[in-house]
């Protein structure tokens, strides 16, 4: 079973994401509405095998963490208000996103895509 880290400092969109994700069949590998909490999950154990990332976590910007994930060759996809951003074109052009509100049917196709 896939494990799926999910990101979004706001706490009703990361339950809603979390329930999507458990619902689709996949294990919620970890939730954090901080980035400094998803990055010591990252750090402490083994990667996800695919992250949803908010873009902007409590007003910081979530590249660190997307690095950090991305180095460890396991895919992202953001899932974002606001898809634009310059590392979006750059850095991070091969990653998936999808726009906020995300429907099941397109978090569950991202995620499948993301992990073949």
């Amino acid at each position: 079973m896939a494990k799926v880290m999910i990101v979004d400092d706001e706490a009703l969109v990361l339950f809603d994401l979390v329930m999507t994700v458990e619902e689709l069949g996949y294990a919620v590998h970890s939730e954090s509405t901080t980035l400094e909490d998803a990055i010591s999950a990252i750090e402490s154990g083994s990667p996800p095998d695919v992250a949803l990332l908010d873009i902007d976590v409590g007003g910081n910007p979530v590249w660190p963490l997307a690095r950090k994930i991305v180095e460890r060759g396991k895919p992202v996809v953001f899932v974002s208000a606001n898809l634009n951003h310059e590392e979006l074109r750059d850095e991070f052009a091969s990653c998936q996103r999808l726009d906020k509100p995300a429907s099941r049917d397109e978090i569950a196709e991202a995620i499948a895509g993301a992990l073949h």
